[in-house]
């Protein structure tokens, strides 16, 4: 005797209802991919610097260079990591320690560092007011396509891309 399913035959999976949506996840992951790719210059650049850092942060961490980061040398990077914040070694460290930390100061030297380079139009390793609004203005420039005011849009879309992209910040 056969025996016959409890449930309605029509919430039965079949073959093809399984094949539809396996190709419905591959067009959704094809249309993911196709979105996420670089698609100009400076996202190509961007995404090569991302990479570039990614693998100097694994070649950091990977300290026996074996090609893969284990249980202990994550633990290992993590107690360093902490303790260029733990300034005084007391186990804990407060907003203050972090903001006074070697590590901070040695971020935001590099920071400031970037800004005069991307600012100084002398080469004399300072920004003038006239070297700094010459490059905000450029910007503006480019947001506006050269009119004299900028739409809500016009910043929205360009100002996301540009402050450190193409024609952002940098005033390019």
């Amino acid at each position: 005797m056969m025996m016959r399913p409890t449930w309605p035959l029509h919430e039965v999976p079949t073959m093809r209802h399984s094949i539809s949506l396996l190709l419905a996840a591959t067009a959704l992951c094809a249309a993911g991919a196709a979105l996420a790719a670089p698609t100009t210059d400076a996202d190509i650049q961007r995404a090569a610097k991302r990479a570039e850092f990614q693998q100097k942060m694994f070649d950091r961490i990977d300290t026996n260079h074996d090609g893969q980061i284990s249980r202990a040398e994550y633990q290992a990077w993590v107690d360093a990591r902490f303790d260029k914040l733990d300034t005084n070694h007391d186990g804990v460290v407060d907003a203050d320690e972090i903001a006074n930390s070697p590590a901070t100061a040695e971020r935001v030297h590099r920071r400031a560092e970037r800004f005069v380079q991307r600012f100084d139009a002398s080469g004399s390793g300072k920004v003038s007011k006239a070297d700094f609004e010459a490059k905000a203005m450029k910007r503006f420039d480019n947001l506006s396509g050269g009119a004299d005011s900028v739409t809500e849009e016009q910043f929205a879309s360009k100002g996301r891309q540009g402050r450190h992209g193409s024609g952002g910040g940098n005033g390019e």
